[in-house]
């Protein structure tokens, strides 16, 4: 990729992470449109390291919070100074189960990433992708958040990420989706999505550094400019 072309993919990737869009899909397509071929392990692993660093930075009250609920619980009862925030417990409980399936995600990500260069697919797969984001938006909004929902309403968020590893369909899109058919409110559904990517993009920089690690590190010094340009505009 040109310089142009890698500012260009990592703008795309950098803005798709955080949204209902498939990252995954519209490199792919970006990349026969442009025809670059496949994307390269050191630029993928700049992308998910720079949205990783955004989306930390961004949610740090967010983390915050929940590691000072998680270490309150873990505190005997009669021994714990101040109330337990029990929307963060909840969403602590949600993340126990929800988290497993946003993994098995990512993993399973790795090998249907070949799908997303295939344009034919790719457009069916964005079109069923968009319906399963539309589709709860047409129903009634609710409002329960962390202190409502359960362990089993976490594994059935859990599945939306799953489905991201499907190039096409989006982990915040799914999550919040599946949320919402769940009575979530919307905006706890999100956030709870981005909780969720942040956990799956860390596993990304694992998986793509050992990609790296795979070919022996070998790569030009135009391949790491092009990769550093695509993770800042990331």
């Amino acid at each position: 990729m040109n310089w142009i072309q890698s500012a260009l993919m990592g703008f795309v990737s950098g803005l798709a992470e955080p949204m209902p869009l498939s990252a995954e899909a519209h490199r792919g397509l970006m990349s026969r449109l442009m025809g670059t071929g496949t994307v390269p392990p050191l630029f993928l692993l700049s992308c998910h390291l720079a949205v990783l660093i955004v989306m930390l930075i961004w949610g740090n009250l967010d983390l915050q919070r929940l590691r000072k609920t998680a270490k309150l619980l873990k505190t005997p009862a009669r021994r714990r100074t101040g109330h337990t925030d029990l929307n963060s417990a909840g969403t602590l409980r949600l993340l126990r189960s929800a988290a497993i399936l946003a993994l098995a995600g990512r993993l399973l990500s790795y090998y249907m990433a070949d799908y997303a260069y295939r344009l034919w697919l790719v457009a069916i797969l964005l079109v069923l992708g968009g319906f399963v984001i539309w589709a709860p938006t047409q129903m009634r909004t609710a409002n329960k958040d962390g202190r409502h929902l359960t362990a089993l309403d976490g594994t059935f968020m859990g599945l939306g990420a799953l489905l991201a590893a499907i190039p096409g369909f989006s982990l915040v899109g799914g999550v919040t989706a599946f949320g919402s058919m769940l009575g979530a409110q919307r905006r706890y559904a999100v956030r709870f999505a981005w909780i969720l990517l942040s956990i799956n993009l860390a596993a990304a920089v694992v998986m793509d550094g050992l990609a790296l690690a795979g070919s022996g590190f070998s790569f030009e010094l135009s391949e790491l400019l092009s990769a550093g340009l695509g993770g800042a505009f990331a």
